[in-house]
């Protein structure tokens, strides 16, 4: 069974446990705005607002899930038809993790399904090393401009993005390296701190499995780490 038929058979085991199918309740699934999805933080150069991502926010009564993706339109559907998705691009794979943080979240099976705001993403990163602890060779997947900052003090770091416009470039001394480079990091890294999004982007299988701890950060991410008993890193989501 593969991650998304896994991820599918436990939606579907809440669905039927809690009598939710065939209510013809629905997720409705939008675009936000940066300034709605992480509110006025002190830098600009986060892929959000450089138009890089958009957040997708999904509701389900009430309840929210987001989800970080490239690819995406306005959605309004049933929650059986999350069951029915082909997940076989970012856009579908956008509406079915937002979908599912937000029925998980309303039933109270995961939690911070909703990104931090304004000064809390520095908050969360200047938490980071203290959550990591002791180790010497850090890889990060998917730059994150913050967090980057805070490695470079403390660790010996590599960064891999999916970003042609990142890719090559120089953020905090490091040079930012290109997917192909992936194997090569992991071999070389003690630890993995990788994007929740690549959910969405469906490289998450190539940090799965792994002989090193891997730790996967954000909001995007929430029910199925919970579901995959994966490690996660979200310290001031909401």
């Amino acid at each position: 069974m593969n991650l998304y038929e896994e991820l599918k058979k436990a939606l579907g085991k809440e669905i039927q446990k809690h009598h939710l199918s065939g209510q013809n309740i629905n997720v409705r699934c939008k675009v936000l705005s940066p300034e709605e999805a992480i509110g006025k933080p002190n830098h600009d150069d986060y892929p959000l607002v450089k138009g890089r991502e958009v957040m997708v926010e999904a509701v389900f009564k009430g309840a929210k899930g987001q989800a970080f993706t490239d690819e995406f339109e306005n959605a309004d559907f049933p929650v059986d038809e999350l069951m029915q998705m082909k997940l076989n691009s970012n856009r579908s794979r956008s509406f079915f993790i937002s979908g599912l943080n937000a029925v998980f979240n309303h039933l109270k099976l995961c939690d911070k399904t909703i990104h931090c705001v304004d000064a809390e993403l520095e908050d969360c990163a200047h938490n980071l090393s203290e959550f990591i602890g002791n180790r010497n060779h850090i890889l990060l997947v998917g730059h994150q401009p913050r967090f980057l900052e805070q490695l470079v003090v403390q660790y010996n770091t590599r960064v891999i993005d999916l970003d042609k416009d990142n890719i090559g470039s120089v953020f905090s001394g490091i040079s930012i390296e290109p997917p192909e480079m992936t194997p090569d990091a992991i071999k070389w890294s003690d630890l993995i701190l990788a994007t929740g999004s690549t959910v969405v982007n469906g490289t998450i299988t190539d940090f799965l499995y792994l002989d090193k701890p891997v730790v996967f950060y954000g909001v995007t991410i929430s029910a199925a780490a919970g579901i995959l008993n994966l490690n996660r890193y979200c310290h001031c989501g909401h």
